[in-house]
């Protein structure tokens, strides 16, 4: 009996001692809350809090697509580069590209003048050509048609070869069939080498009827191959004149006037210093005129490879489609003077980039 007293005495005990602890706690709320506060503020939370803080704004910057100091960069390096892309995306997409007929063929024509004959030259694609003709057959369609001499002599007394770049020329007449006056002679080698020179032509080699290298053929004795490049006078830059009867510009090379051929080094003018010489007429009296006319600008002017490139604006208001095409045939002379392989010419007015295929296409 007494042990179950006892027993019932502490249970008694323990219900005072917790109605009390629950009596002080409602009777002292902020205790309660400024130890939670104090243990929340502690050092140790501190850190913890930034983490969070840290962690929060990295989880923000991953939607918005940084993250942090150190991703600003990248993000600005990832903005040039998407502008870059654009930019160039933009200009492919701007500027139409075409490709000229491969197929070009060279006419001359020649001018009297009170100084002396002059040959001119004239470019032409032939757009209407069912078959590509090879650089052979091109250059001697060409030599054939463009024959100064009264007789013709390549067409009537010559057969023609080629191991190129090497031109063979082989006479089935010998004697006055190929003579000729003076000045015949002249425009006779003038239009021969020009021609050959703007097809690539390196090497000229001339055999009598027997196949000997022995010739006199318009009033000149030749009895070994000839190196066209060492006949044909410097010829930066072309020039313009017009043939009323033709109803059509041609061009003149520098290398036949008093233009400006060699640079203040007293070599050969580069690419672009020939361009650069080509828009201007040091003679006032001069009975050409510059292919880049009043309202044409040349931006830039290179060759690389063997692929020439001139980039060039317009004034729309002033500049015909007649002085377009004058300026862009002149550039494909000038071009040829250098073997280029192609040319490309960029309108930056019309936003057109065009290829003009040259020698070896």
């Amino acid at each position: 009996m007494k042990k179950i007293t006892k027993i019932a005495g502490l249970i008694t005990f323990a219900f005072i001692i917790t109605g009390c602890q629950s009596s002080e706690e409602e009777a002292n709320p902020q205790t309660s809350e400024t130890a939670e506060n104090e243990s929340a503020d502690s050092p140790e939370n501190d850190g913890s809090k930034e983490d969070n803080v840290e962690s929060d704004n990295n989880l923000d910057s991953e939607e918005d697509g940084t993250s942090g100091d150190g991703d600003v960069e990248n993000k600005d390096t990832s903005d040039e580069a998407r502008t870059s892309n654009d930019e160039e995306s933009n200009t492919d997409d701007v500027y139409a590209g075409t490709q000229e007929d491969p197929d070009y063929f060279i006419d001359t024509q020649v001018f009297d003048r009170e100084s002396g004959f002059y040959t001119a030259y004239a470019i032409h694609r032939d757009k209407g050509e069912e078959q590509a003709l090879s650089p052979e057959e091109r250059l001697e369609t060409s030599l054939l048609n463009n024959d100064p001499s009264e007789q013709d002599i390549l067409s009537s007394y010559a057969d023609l070869s080629f191991e190129w770049p090497n031109l063979i020329i082989q006479f089935n007449e010998d004697g006055n069939e190929l003579a000729a006056t003076s000045a015949q002679s002249n425009l006779f080698f003038e239009a021969l080498y020009g021609i050959s020179d703007l097809y690539g032509v390196e090497e000229i080699t001339f055999l009598n009827p027997d196949g000997e290298k022995a010739v006199t053929l318009a009033e000149r004795s030749i009895d070994e191959p000839i190196a066209v490049k060492d006949e044909r006078d410097l010829t930066r830059g072309y020039y313009t004149i017009y043939d009323e009867e033709l109803g059509e510009t041609l061009f003149l090379p520098g290398g036949e006037l008093e233009e400006q051929v060699v640079n203040e080094n007293d070599q050969p003018l580069s690419f672009p210093e020939t361009i650069e010489a080509m828009g201007s007429i040091d003679l006032a009296d001069a009975f050409y005129s510059s292919a880049i006319v009043e309202g044409i600008q040349i931006v830039d002017s290179s060759i690389t490879n063997g692929v020439a490139a001139v980039q060039y604006t317009m004034d729309e208001d002033i500049v015909t489609e007649e002085d377009r095409i004058v300026l862009e045939n002149a550039i494909q002379l000038a071009a040829l003077d250098f073997h280029a392989w192609e040319v490309k010419l960029m309108n930056d007015t019309l936003k057109e980039i065009t290829t003009y295929p040259l020698i070896g296409q």
